[in-house]
């Protein structure tokens, strides 16, 4: 899953190790810390299937090494992009690492990551509202714990919101891809 993002940083530029480890922690979704522990032997690996290699900063005057990636690397995250992302606990994070890769793929890919996106997101707001509605009709069971549900009926708003804006971002990305994609057609 790492290696996803990671190999899409170094699409854009060659980064140190330490730059990538606060990449990938400010990726993750929550946000966390990423240790020395994870991030090396990630890159380890990365190397040892040929995907980056490390090149000396010849600007920093420690010489300092800098993962870049290979053509074998390139492949890779292509390869990457293009799997589907499963349902799971981790399938934010990978869409928010597919969402940094954008700009080094096609158009269509991107659309199509980004409906994906989009049709996760519904089918999640979807899922929210008919709890929520649920909720409101246990309201008039006096019988149950009122206060209870109140929080409960508050935890859902939350994820309603959230979901509705994931919602309104992922709408307002595709519209801006379609605009860009009709431009560049006039243009033509």
């Amino acid at each position: 899953m790492y290696e996803l993002l990671l190999l899409g940083m170094l699409m854009s530029r060659d980064m140190s190790g330490y730059k990538l480890r606060d990449v990938l922690g400010s990726a993750l979704v929550p946000q966390r810390k990423i240790s020395n522990g994870v991030i090396y032997p990630l890159l380890s690996k990365l190397e040892a299937n040929g995907d980056i290699v490390f090149i000396e900063d010849s600007q920093d005057p420690r010489n300092k090494k800098l993962a870049h990636i290979t053509a074998a690397g390139e492949a890779h995250f292509y390869e990457l992009m293009k799997q589907p992302v499963a349902d799971g606990a981790r399938s934010e994070s990978i869409y928010r690492f597919k969402f940094r890769g954008l700009f080094a793929v096609e158009l269509t890919q991107q659309k199509r990551i980004l409906q994906d996106y989009a049709n996760k997101v519904q089918e999640d707001l979807n899922i929210y509202r008919g709890v929520h509605e649920h909720l409101l009709t246990l309201l008039a069971d006096h019988s149950l714990n009122i206060e209870a549900l109140k929080a409960g009926i508050r935890s859902i708003d939350l994820s309603v919101a959230i979901s509705q804006t994931k919602l309104d971002w992922v709408t307002q990305y595709l519209f801006e891809i379609l605009n860009e994609e009709h431009h560049n057609e006039a243009k033509n």
